[in-house]
């Protein structure tokens, strides 16, 4: 056994018997990496049609992905000449977080009328208050919320002057600049919102800025939201599925959550795959549901003010003047497009309200609409519903009136794909590293022990001469001393 390699001389065997496994498993992975691309074009259509179809998300460079983070920041600035109605295009800032809606869709919804806009809420608000009260209170408002020190802010927090950047690999260098840019990106929305603050306080007497009228007609009666709890004008949007108040900037908080296995029942074994071996088509995005009864396909109806219009589409905000003969800007409500599309739009099946005859006054509309129903008008209960005194049931969320989470966020399509497409990729490759690693394993067992067996033999033939080494020996000594007695004798 003289021959059998020892320790040393088998680590040194192991790397060249690595060299050529890892040639193989290379060979086997470039190999696998061609059917993977076949494999996903099969079994995964979705995932290919992205490919094709959005295939320009594919070639999006870091300086398009900045821009585009630049325009939708500058998109969510609130501008006091941006006006709708007594409110704004962009949100006030009760909230810092899921900002991510299709900034120009919600403000296109705001100018045609059929979404509620982003008003200034009142902390607080009191029947008891005199016009001088209620004035001092709404023009200490500004357009923003101001912006606090948030300690959980990663993007604000994170420390650009501590990383040297000659030190970072590639990748890390990478995630550095985005976080840089983050951060700067925040820091300068904060400084062009408080720049359009100065702008708002500073030009007092331009004529994009409210009256006093009309200051006192959107605040004199306030409406709850009963989701943040703060005060707005009265003119919210309501519930397609039960009829309650929502203001705009709770709305474009509410979406799908991000795309998910369907959630199995309890003691499932499917609960404890991992993710890369499920099936990518699996996954879901569920709609968003309603906050208060959970129904599904939230959406959202909004009535505008019936009894003026001002900013953008109407009357200049600071000519309002709160009387009878107020002009509306030209706007000819029976005769405008959205007037006549709406005009007995809503079938006796649907069992719902047109909207258009709802009163000026949404409180009314709500206390009315669970009240229970009198026999006497149960047959009544349906032409009553059609001329706005109450409504039935829910809205279709298909319904020209009803505008949906998806609606604001017509990208959650392309999400779903994307992370279908992402799963399907480390389920290919999660497929090519395990095969490699068997192809690798079994050529090292192999290799291993076709040494021994060489090892082996070579031992036994070693023994096999030794033997006949010693054989040869005795003979001649056998040879020898028979000699040397034959010349004795």
């Amino acid at each position: 056994m003289g021959n059998v390699p020892t320790k040393e001389d088998r680590s040194g065997s192991t790397s060249t018997r690595s060299k050529r496994a890892g040639s193989i498993g290379s060979t086997l992975t470039q190999r696998l990496r061609s059917n993977s691309k076949s494999t996903l074009n099969n079994n995964n259509s979705n995932t290919s049609d992205l490919m094709i179809n959005d295939s320009s998300a594919y070639k999006k460079t870091t300086k398009d992905r900045e821009l585009f983070k630049t325009l939708h920041a500058k998109g969510l600035i609130v501008k006091f000449d941006e006006n709708v109605d007594g409110g704004y295009l962009a949100p006030y800032g009760t909230y810092t977080l899921n900002l991510d809606y299709k900034v120009s869709v919600v403000k296109e919804l705001i100018l045609e009328r059929k979404l509620a806009p982003f008003f200034t809420p009142l902390q607080d608000y009191r029947n008891s208050w005199t016009d001088e009260e209620l004035l001092k209170v709404v023009d200490a408002l500004s357009m923003h919320a101001p912006f606090q020190d948030n300690e959980d802010d990663e993007d604000l927090n994170y420390d650009i002057d501590s990383v040297v950047e000659s030190s970072l690999s590639k990748r890390d260098l990478k995630k550095h600049l985005s976080k840089k840019f983050n951060k700067e990106l925040k820091v300068k929305k904060m400084r062009w919102q408080m720049e359009e603050n100065a702008r708002f306080k500073t030009e007092l007497h331009s004529k994009q800025q409210f009256s006093k009228d009309l200051k006192l007609f959107l605040y004199r009666n306030t409406l709850e939201c009963p989701i943040c709890f703060l005060y707005y004008p009265k003119w919210l949007n309501y519930t397609r599925c039960c009829n309650q108040a929502i203001c705009t900037e709770c709305f474009v908080q509410i979406k799908r959550l991000d795309p998910h296995f369907p959630h199995d029942e309890e003691g499932d074994e499917s609960n404890n795959t991992d993710d890369v071996k499920k099936d990518p088509n699996l996954l879901t995005s569920e709609p968003a549901a309603c906050p208060y009864c959970a129904t599904p396909h939230f959406g959202v109806t909004y009535q505008s003010p019936t009894e003026f219009r001002t900013g953008m589409g109407g009357i200049l905000p600071s000519t309002f003047t709160n009387n009878a003969n107020q002009p509306m800007a030209s706007y000819n409500e029976s005769t405008s497009p959205m007037r006549r599309r709406n005009h007995n739009s809503i079938s006796e099946h649907e069992a719902t309200v047109d909207f258009t005859s709802i009163s000026s006054s949404p409180l009314n509309f709500q206390e009315n609409y669970f009240k229970p129903e009198d026999k006497r008008t149960r047959n009544s209960s349906i032409s009553s519903a059609v001329n706005g005194h109450k409504r039935r049931g829910s809205i279709p969320v298909n319904h020209h009136q009803v505008i949906s989470t998806d609606q604001i966020r017509p990208d959650w399509e392309s999400k779903l794909q994307n992370a279908r497409a992402k799963l399907a990729k480390r389920a290919a490759a999660a497929n090519v590293i395990h095969a490699s690693n068997l192809i690798i394993q079994d050529n090292e067992d192999e290799l291993e022990r076709k040494m021994i067996e060489e090892a082996m033999r070579l031992s036994l033939l070693d023994q096999e001469t030794e033997t006949q080494k010693r054989k040869g020996s005795a003979a001649a000594a056998n040879t020898n001393a028979g000699t040397l007695s034959q010349t004795a004798g």
